[in-house]
Parts: structure tokens; C-alpha cells; sequence
């Protein structure tokens, strides 16, 4: 009764007294076998990615969430080993964790990026922080179904891709985690990078037998969640708690940014940080039902900010399905999800914006963020197909 009366709180807060969202039924298995078609078995992770270009390309965000995907279904169905894509993607991760050569263990986008718009152009596979804590989260995941060897491998790798963050000297002017490690992005305080790496570096604090890697693990989460918990702002309407994208801007995060806050915030809170009674978990897994526009479908931006009228994308899309499958229930998953088939491509496969949309793609990263989803809601693909 607890759950079921939640999930009603949900739809209620994020409509607005307009129109309340509907979980429409979904045909979960149906969409994984569309979207599998377009995943490469060797290369899980390459495809068209949502950069200007036409040339397929390895990210490895796209590798994490294939991998995070292979560790829902193993969970579900209690499995002792990931399945074949996620080895794969996997596997990737591991061999791929300094792709610019320069010594320091991390994930990035295979772009020279500007990612403030501000003149300072990154190199192609500069470590981000939301790439490297993507990677560590599929990867601590896949520790737990590979032998002990396997397992010393990825939480060898996994402890120094976290280490470069840690000293005080890579903080934020707000003492956040930064963007990437590079004096340029470190002036802006940019909350959804910090704090999933945060909830990742909270839960690592919790496996390291390491008395001194642990505090230092757990003092850069807190820095983190203290600069978030200072800056948090509350939705007109809702009550639910949000945050801009970040200090330095007055815009609120649009759907994934804020999914990749409440990942953070839940990983850090289930993992027992020091500042987990602090927040309100309740009012922070409500903002997703922000998202819902006066029409009943899902949006780019909050409803609060109705001049902002983007569609929500393919990504935004699964991330918000895969929160409410694995901290709410599968059923809650199908409010985003039932917006999915919107999103088909006649030829096969799924869209970055609605059909019809223009300019338009089919991103093989934001395929991957679906895969995740349909699996973390407990659907699978038919034995042939796999």
C-alpha cells in the first residue's frame, strides 16, 4: 500500500493541476528486440554518436550502459555472469580506460569538445567525470559476476580512475567534484557530473579495505552533496526538490542531467554517506514527474519552465524509466517508456526526437540508455534474438 500510494503522489506532483501523466502499457519486449537489432555484438558501444558527424565511433558511455543493462538482467534473473553483450562492453571498458595515452585512467567522449562554450576546446578523449563515473558504476556492477581475478582487475582500475579526483586542489570554487580534470572546466560548478560521481565514490568508500582511501573517498562525496544541498532549489507546485545546471547558470537541468543528480544522490544515500539524513529522498525522486507538460507528455525542461518547449529526447527518456524501475517499480517505468514508440524509425530502430522531428538521427548512445532501461524495467528479448 506504502509503494502504490507513492507512485499516485508522483503522477499528482508533476502535473501541475493540468493533466495528469498516464503510464500508458507497454510492450517492453517487442522495443528490446528492435533496439538489439542495432546494437553491434563485438562492439556494443560504437555506432552514430549524437555529435556532428556521420562516422561511427566508440563511447564509452554507450559500452557502460550496455554493460549496466547486462547486469539488470543478470540481477533479475539471478544469473552468475553478465550475457555476452556485456562482456563485450565490458571488457571495452577495461582496455579502454586510457584511450589519450597520458597516463591517467578515465572515460571521455571521442571528440575535441568545448563543453562550456566558452573558447577552451578539450582533445578527443579528455577524462569527463560523468563518463568515468558512467564506466565505474557498470563496472563495480560487473565485479560481482566475474571470478576473483576478474573482480582484483576492475577494482584495481576502478580505484585509479577515482584517485585523480580526490585531492583538494581538483574541487570546484563551490567544493564540488569538477567536469573533467582540466583547469578550465574546474570553474564551474556543474552539479549532475559532481554528484553522480559522488554517490559512485560513496559507494566505493563502502568496498575499499583501505582506511585512508576510504575517508578520502568519502570526504570528496560529502564536499560534493554539501555544495548540492546548499544550492538546491524547490519546484513552484510540486515541492520537489531541483537543481540549475549549475551555479553559474539559471537554468534548470533538463531530463537526464536531473536523472544523473537523483542517481547520484540515491547511490550516495544507500550507501550510508555522512550526509544522507540530510536530504529528502522523497522530494528529490518526485522532480522526474516535473517533466510532464500540460498534454500529458513528457518534456525536454521541467513544466515550470513552459517557454521551453524541446522535446524530451530518447535518452531522457530512458534514464527516467530506469529510475523509476529500480527505486519506485516496473509498473512506474512505463509512464516514460509508453512515450518510446513515438520515437520509432520506419526502417528499424529508435530516434533521437519523435518521428517527424527535424533534423533528426538514430544515436547508438542513446539506443544503449534505452537497452538499460527496458532491462532495469524487467523485460527480456526472446532466446533467437540473443
Amino acid at each position: 500500500m506504502k509503494r502504490t500510494f507513492f507512485l499516485l503522489l508522483l503522477g499528482v506532483a508533476g502535473c501541475n493541476d493540468t493533466v495528469e501523466p498516464v503510464a500508458k502499457p507497454v510492450d517492453g519486449e517487442q522495443m528490446l528486440r528492435k533496439v538489439i537489432v542495432s546494437i553491434d555484438r563485438e562492439h556494443p558501444g560504437r555506432g552514430l554518436a549524437d555529435y556532428p558527424s556521420d562516422e561511427p565511433a566508440d563511447v564509452p558511455k554507450s559500452y557502460a550502459l550496455i554493460l549496466l543493462g547486462a547486469i539488470e538482467q543478470a540481477r533479475a534473473e539471478r544469473l552468475t555472469e553478465v550475457n555476452a553483450l556485456g562482456v563485450n562492453a565490458g571488457n571495452w571498458l577495461l582496455e579502454n580506460a586510457d584511450a589519450n595515452n597520458n597516463g591517467i585512467i578515465g572515460w571521455g567522449v571521442p571528440i575535441a569538445w568545448d563543453a562550456y562554450g566558452d573558447g577552451s576546446v578539450n582533445p578527443e578523449n579528455t577524462e569527463y567525470s560523468i563518463s568515468t563515473a558512467i564506466a565505474v558504476d557498470a563496472l563495480l556492477g560487473w565485479a560481482d559476476y566475474v571470478d576473483e581475478w576478474k573482480k582484483a582487475e576492475i577494482l584495481s582500475l576502478v580505484e585509479k580512475a577515482l584517485e585523480p579526483y580526490l585531492p583538494s586542489s581538483m574541487r570546484t570554487p563551490a567544493g564540488m567534484l569538477p567536469y573533467s580534470l582540466l583547469a578550465n572546466d574546474r570553474k564551474y560548478d556543474t552539479f549532475n557530473s559532481a554528484v553522480y560521481l559522488a554517490g559512485q565514490m560513496q559507494r566505493f568508500a563502502v568496498i575499499t579495505p583501505q582506511v585512508e582511501l576510504k575517508e578520502a573517498l568519502m570526504s570528496a562525496a560529502d564536499s560534493t552533496m554539501s555544495a548540492l544541498l546548499r544550492n538546491k532549489k524547490i519546484a513552484e507546485g510540486s515541492g520537489s526538490w531541483y537543481w540549475n545546471y549549475s551555479i553559474q547558470e539559471d537554468n534548470p537541468n533538463d531530463l537526464p542531467h536531473a536523472g544523473y543528480i537523483v542517481e547520484g544522490v540515491l547511490t550516495y544515500i544507500d550507501n550510508k554517506g555522512r550526509l544522507a539524513s540530510d536530504f529528502d529522498r522523497q522530494k528529490i525522486f518526485q522532480h522526474l514527474m516535473d517533466f510532464f507538460g500540460k498534454d500529458g507528455k513528457v518534456r525536454g525542461w521541467p513544466a515550470f519552465r513552459p517557454e521551453i518547449t524541446t522535446d524530451a529526447r530518447l535518452y531522457d527518456l530512458s534514464i527516467a524509466a530506469q529510475l523509476m524501475c529500480r527505486f519506485q517499480d516496473h509498473n512506474s517505468g512505463n509512464y516514460f517508456l509508453g512515450e518510446v514508440p513515438r520515437y520509432e524509425a520506419p526502417e528499424g530502430g529508435y530516434l533521437k526526437y519523435p518521428y517527424g522531428t527535424e533534423p533528426n538521427r538514430q544515436v547508438a548512445e542513446y539506443e544503449s540508455y534505452l537497452y538499460r532501461a527496458l532491462k532495469a524495467c524487467g523485460f527480456s528479448e526472446d532466446k533467437h534474438a540473443q
